[in-house]
């Protein structure tokens, strides 16, 4: 550990993104330390149902970023940090009545413009996955896809040795003067050259301009099971809808329905607009166990065993925000994933890696990246005085 307590750069938030961010730090050979209030994925990374989806992904730069990311998760699964975090599988969508079989026709026009990373293997009816419930209309599968856990993406990059660690430490306050970053934690300040703030639900504590919302989601898992088990998350066509319909006008309730390695299931979720992860009732559960039952009738045997609400940082513009922070010269952020976190952060990692040694992004990601920039926010500010 840096006796001086002075380093490179700093990364703020243990999730997955911060995690990557500091590992892609420590590979270029700049000192690194990160920084957590409570410790290593104890949020959104750690509630997560780990799918490294790109069929999920809202069209545009999400679904070009999660693509390239999807790809760089590949390559670190070949021996590197995340080879036993990633692990390739197969996924369905599926759906019933016109508005979610449109969502699934969108859904392979926008495959069919990514390239070759996640390809359509097979477009039917219920019968092209035995088990499927005989009232789903429309099934696709999917090739190229994956599963990684939050938490243990978050261990294989904390096996690098040349990160710090500090948590339990909640950062109180950055103070940029000159050539350095003081980040303040209670009664010890780090100083860095740099800092990458990856905060999370936390980033309003610091950074109280930008428009990033606790967002909920309600889930459960049920006990294990060898029978009836699928061979890759079962998705609904309405979780494809909920990118960019608002709740209230989804013809079916958005489940995804994802086999655990335990035997287990993990089925949600709900996107609730506010910050309450004890906030878990009956009824919205019931929908979607219903739901669930209905794409997968052999859940029927199941028990729940769990039921819990997960919190994610959302934006309220649907994209995350990666970039300088505003009134910063050496802070960068990246922050409000929400859902797309473990999927995109092996490529914000090193991307974010790149912006804070003072290079820019890859030539091929730039224009995403920009799109990501906290200074739209900035722009809609001035047009609307």
């Amino acid at each position: 550990m840096n006796a001086e307590g002075i380093y490179d750069a700093v990364v703020i938030g243990a999730g997955v993104v911060g995690a990557s961010s500091a590992w892609h730090l420590a590979q270029a050979g700049l000192s690194v330390a990160l920084v957590d209030a409570e410790g290593p994925a104890a949020a959104a990374s750690g509630a997560s149902d780990g799918a490294v989806s790109v069929a999920s992904k809202k069209p545009g730069p999400l679904a070009r970023l999660a693509t390239a990311s999807l790809l760089y998760t590949r390559d670190l699964a070949q021996g590197g940090p995340l080879s036993s975090a990633y692990h390739p599988r197969p996924s369905y969508i599926f759906g019933t009545g016109s508005a979610e079989s449109a969502a699934i026709d969108a859904l392979i026009a926008k495959l069919a413009q990514l390239g070759t990373a996640v390809r359509l293997r097979a477009d039917g009816d219920a019968t092209l996955l035995p088990g499927v419930g005989t009232g789903i209309d429309r099934v696709v599968a999917l090739e190229g896809e994956g599963h990684m856990p939050g938490y243990a993406a978050v261990q294989g990059y904390l096996r690098e040795p040349r990160i710090d660690r500090f948590w339990p430490a909640p950062v109180t306050a950055l103070e940029e003067s000159g050539s350095e970053v003081r980040i303040v934690l209670g009664t010890q300040t780090l100083r860095a050259k740099r800092v990458i703030a990856a905060l999370g639900t936390a980033t309003p504590r610091l950074f109280p301009t930008l428009p990033v919302l606790p967002r909920a989601g309600q889930l459960f898992v049920t006990d294990r099971g060898l029978a009836g088990q699928l061979p890759g998350a079962l998705t609904s066509a309405a979780y494809l809808l909920a990118k960019t319909t608002a709740p209230s006008v989804l013809p079916k309730p958005p489940v995804v329905i994802d086999p655990l390695a335990t035997g287990q299931y993990l089925i949600g979720s709900t996107r609730e607009d506010h910050g309450d992860p004890t906030r878990v009732d009956f009824e919205t559960l019931r929908e979607l166990m219903l739901r669930a039952v209905e794409a997968w009738p052999a859940l029927r045997a199941r028990r729940v065993i769990r039921a819990f609400a997960g919190v994610r940082a959302a934006v309220s513009d649907g994209l995350p925000i990666v970039g300088s922070a505003p009134g910063y010269e050496r802070v960068l952020l990246a922050t409000g994933f929400e859902g797309d976190g473990i999927c995109l952060s092996a490529v914000i990692g090193r991307e974010a890696a790149r912006m804070t040694a003072g290079l820019s992004p890859d030539a091929a990601l730039a224009a995403d990246f920009a799109a990501l920039s906290p200074a739209r926010f900035a722009q809609v500010q001035e047009g609307a005085a």
